[in-house]
């Protein structure tokens, strides 16, 4: 029988290790010492640690009572509860985004980088989490075909990108077969496509359709 393994590391790029920075990265083996100059150490290991929602559910009930803002009679005694009882207190609960989250997020089993990196920039006591570089792989314990790989993510406020080994894969195949054809239509189209993936993780429209144009005139000079 073989196993299958992925395991991360990374780092959060910030000001501080505050208490909401530790209530919400602790369970991935946060260290504030390493590497040093702005960045944080986290991880993820198979057989070691992977951070659950209920991991992050206990990190917010030790940071509501050490910020004296216990759940509310009513509220339920969950993420959702405990988000939008600490949203109040960082007065982040118009915020159209974290709403969101609360309300279609299913809060589940592995916890995901890219809700608690919102989740941070709500509740910034001080930290001023500015980026998270994670790059992570998965891999068999018998050579199997396409059971290795690999995977980067970048996250900020102003980018999201995700980059994986079976995407380049992908993406050669499609290239491929559309060059075997003559279809410089179909390949174009493909790089399109990628192109657009990329771009659409722009945060700001304006910047986005402004850098859409730019890579036109670029491409065509």
């Amino acid at each position: 029988m073989a196993n299958n393994y992925y395991d991360a590391t990374g780092v959060l790029i910030l000001d501080h290790v505050t208490p909401v920075i530790t209530a919400l990265f602790g369970a991935f083996n946060l260290d504030q010492t390493y590497p040093g100059n702005g960045e944080v150490y986290i991880a993820r290991i198979s057989e070691t640690n992977d951070p659950q929602w209920d991991d992050v559910l206990e990190g917010l009930t030790d940071l509501a009572n050490a910020l004296k803002c216990p759940l509310p009679a009513g509220y339920e005694v969950s993420i959702e509860g405990y988000l939008r009882n600490l949203a109040k207190h960082f007065q982040a609960e118009d915020n159209e985004d974290l709403e969101n989250l609360i309300q279609h997020h299913p809060f589940e089993d592995g916890a995901d980088l890219a809700a608690l990196f919102l989740i941070a920039t709500c509740f910034d006591d001080g930290h001023g989490l500015n980026a998270i570089k994670f790059e992570s792989a998965w891999h068999c314990s018998k050579p199997r075909l396409f059971e290795f790989g690999g995977e980067g993510i970048f996250i900020s406020r102003e980018i999201v990108l995700y980059g994986a080994s079976s995407r380049a894969l992908e993406l050669g195949h499609d290239l491929h077969g559309a060059l075997l054809q003559g279809s410089l239509d179909e390949a174009a189209d493909r790089l399109a496509l990628e192109t657009l993936n990329v771009l659409s993780g722009i945060s700001d429209d304006a910047k986005r359709q402004a850098l859409r144009q730019k890579l036109a005139r670029k491409l065509l000079g």
